[in-house]
């Protein structure tokens, strides 16, 4: 099966990530693999401890920092990398992408308010999500669904509406 992709966006503190943990739940219980990659946009955001190995490596120079531990690893890479280089390491049978709000790809809208809904919504939105779910069913023809309440109900559309890469 081809990876499938989307990516859920929104303002901070709008549930974004509890509408991808609610479907990262449910589509492990269908079986699938799942993979996530989350756009951070804080200035000067770093992964590394000052003072520590890998940060002493990237002082000394080093470009990728591998990191190995008994029941994880990552590899950190110190420059910007974009994000079609970083999906072609990943393999699994979905792609989540938190907060690219600008891919032209399916995404989910998380969204506090219907104002802010509105000032957000996109023509790739296929569902509406977040704490504005609460008191809507849907909004121009595109359908909210609580992913706290309803997550086989949203994963079905994530299985319809995702991208096959």
């Amino acid at each position: 099966m081809p990876m499938k992709i989307f990516a859920v966006y929104g303002f901070s503190n709008s549930g974004k990530t509890t509408t991808i943990v609610e479907i990262l739940k449910e589509l492990r219980l269908r079986g699938y693999s799942v993979s996530t990659i989350k756009d951070v946009h804080v200035e000067n955001f770093v992964f590394d401890v000052v003072g520590k190995d890998t940060w002493r490596h990237w002082k000394a120079g080093a470009e990728v920092v591998g990191l190995r531990a008994p029941d994880e690893s990552i590899l950190m890479i110190k420059r910007p990398v974009m994000l079609d280089e970083l999906i072609r390491h990943i393999s699994s049978d979905y792609l989540v992408l938190e907060g690219f709000r600008g891919v032209s790809l399916p995404k989910i809208l998380c969204a506090t308010d219907e104002e802010r809904m509105q000032d957000e919504l996109q023509s790739k939105v296929f569902c509406i999500s977040g704490l504005v779910s609460a008191h809507l069913s849907s909004y121009r023809g595109v359908p909210l669904i609580n992913a706290l309440l309803n997550a086989p109900d949203l994963v079905d559309l994530v299985e319809r509406k995702s991208l096959k890469l």
